[in-house]
């Protein structure tokens, strides 16, 4: 007997967990994207070097989802000059945010992001793509941690 009100206790306490976990996720679309001021012909050299990085944000309070994918594409770009390259092109990211947790005000982001470093005449715009289609949750953001 006792077991069987064991199960009910942890049935209720699984219950009670899911209530307040949600999983929202956001993308870029379906293909790599390039911004429109380095479209048309010569604008962007031939050669590029894919990139690609998967990084993980503690959050308290809120996520926005724009300032964490700015943050993880200057990192990116600072990757592209390090190997003689100044524009993005072909980029794609997508974004899972899991939380709260326990506490009720902590996140866990996973963002990752892809694009072909490249050289161009033309300046780098600074910013991802697409970011109409970035979701996050609404509250003032404070990033705990951030896990590459």
């Amino acid at each position: 007997m006792a077991d069987v009100a064991n199960l009910f206790v942890k049935l209720r306490c699984a219950q009670h967990r899911s209530k307040y976990q949600m999983h929202a996720e956001c993308s870029s679309g379906e293909g790599p994207l390039t911004h429109k001021c380095l479209l048309g012909d010569g604008a962007v050299s031939l050669r590029r070097v894919p990139l690609a990085q998967e990084t993980t944000f503690v959050c308290r309070d809120g996520v926005d989802v724009v300032k964490l994918l700015r943050l993880v594409r200057a990192t990116m770009f600072e990757d592209a000059q390090s190997i003689g390259a100044d524009v993005l092109v072909d980029e794609q990211w997508s974004c899972r945010i899991c939380g709260p947790r326990q506490d009720g005000r902590t996140f866990k982001v996973y963002i990752r992001y892809s694009a072909s470093a490249a050289r161009s005449g033309r300046r780098d715009p600074q910013k991802p793509v697409a970011l109409e289609g970035a979701h996050g949750v609404p509250g003032l953001m404070t990033v705990l941690d951030r896990l590459d």
